[in-house]
């Protein structure tokens, strides 16, 4: 949140996790314009047609049907509004699965663009980010896509 808030005119950020809230909290306490709010990605504490542009950042992994967020997305996003996901490329790290609770091994341009249509979005660009040469992580992509009417 820190790092989008300088370039627009409000952040809302959404989590479920008391504790993740209140340690945004203490590293927002100078930024004045993102509101933090606690609720589920299923069904986000945000009114219908808000937002310019939804941001999923690294969270499809934990969810059960990240379908239905997407569509929840879309709910709270204006008619010609934007999502943008960043996420990680099919893998075989198992180890996210045990230790982080994983329910996905990455995701495939064919399965993000399927459940892109199915809840109203169109798939504009698709980007398989450079790795970085430090990291010993998985590929992660970004997307955009915008709200079909």
């Amino acid at each position: 949140s820190h790092t989008i808030a300088p370039w627009v005119e409000q952040v809302i950020a959404v989590d479920s996790s008391t504790a993740m809230l209140q340690a945004a909290r203490k590293r927002l306490r100078d930024i004045d314009n993102v509101d933090l709010r606690k609720g589920e990605l299923t069904s986000l504490p945000i009114d219908d047609d808000t937002l310019t542009t939804a941001m999923l950042v690294l969270v499809l992994p934990y969810l059960t049907a990240p379908q239905q967020v997407f569509a929840e997305a879309r709910r709270v996003t204006k008619r010609q509004g934007r999502l943008i996901i960043l996420d990680m490329m099919p893998h075989d790290r198992a180890e996210y699965r045990d230790e982080l609770g994983h329910s996905w091994m990455g995701f495939s341009k064919e399965q993000i663009a399927s459940w892109l249509t199915e809840s109203g979005w169109s798939m504009e660009r698709w980007m398989v980010l450079p790795p970085d040469p430090e990291a010993k992580g998985t590929q992660i992509f970004v997307t955009t896509a915008s709200r079909s009417v």
